[in-house]
């Protein structure tokens, strides 16, 4: 089993230990596994076992991330967040989020971490390192275009399609020559959420938008 697989396996077990915590008691399967049993029954908490492994296992961040690829690797925030973030799961990059959606992320994680039994020695955060992590993931966080989106030919399904899954990226923050791999690591992430992809017509007319919008900004050529 590779690390990344350890890691999911980690997280799903960490996940339903930490939310059947809070609900105060534990969700029992209405039939037994050698039956080929399809659902799972709803305990006191109503959490539906088979729901919440599915639901983790989706929302983790996609593996293959080290500490050497993350910006100023040797910075005291790309440490913390290679020491903590792996605990539980793979590696997240900070322009997973935006600026603005990071705080409660971090905030949600940071619970989860404090509710789970001390026998996972799952290691949690002091104050000073959490400040780090938050300095570091906001300073390298998803740019965004806000209001300011530039126009072109393919605007409209680029918004349309990127908006699905979080804020629309600023396209000045990569270059012309670095956004078809951009693109390829989003259709990726697309699989593994679950997301239908666009069409491949409509792949290339988000790339072409992209790499023309990219060259109207400070430094691009």
């Amino acid at each position: 089993m590779n690390r990344g697989s350890c890691a999911g396996s980690r997280w799903l077990v960490v996940t339903v230990t930490a939310l059947t915590a809070c609900g105060g008691g534990a969700s029992q399967r209405a039939a037994s596994e050698a039956a080929g049993a399809d659902t799972a029954q709803r305990g006191a908490t109503g959490v539906n076992d088979r729901l919440l492994l599915a639901a983790a296992k989706a929302a983790l961040p996609p593996p293959g991330l080290t500490t050497a690829d993350l910006p100023d690797p040797q910075s005291e925030g790309a440490r913390t967040l290679g020491q903590f973030c792996t605990a539980c799961h793979s590696l997240p990059a900070p322009t997973i989020h935006s600026a603005t959606d990071w705080p409660s992320v971090l905030r949600r994680m940071w619970l989860r971490m404090e509710l789970l039994p001390g026998g996972l020695r799952v290691p949690v955060p002091s104050e000073q390192q959490r400040q780090a992590i938050v300095n570091y993931v906001l300073a390298h966080a998803l740019q965004v275009s806000g209001t300011a989106l530039p126009e072109g030919a393919g605007r409209a399904t680029f918004s349309r399609m990127c908006s699905r899954c979080h804020a629309l990226p600023d396209p000045r923050q990569h270059s012309t020559a670095d956004w078809p791999a951009v693109v390829t690591r989003m259709e990726q992430r697309m699989d593994q959420m679950k997301v239908d992809r666009p069409a491949q017509g409509q792949v290339s007319e988000i790339i072409l938008y992209l790499q023309a919008a990219s060259r109207r900004g400070p430094g691009r050529e």
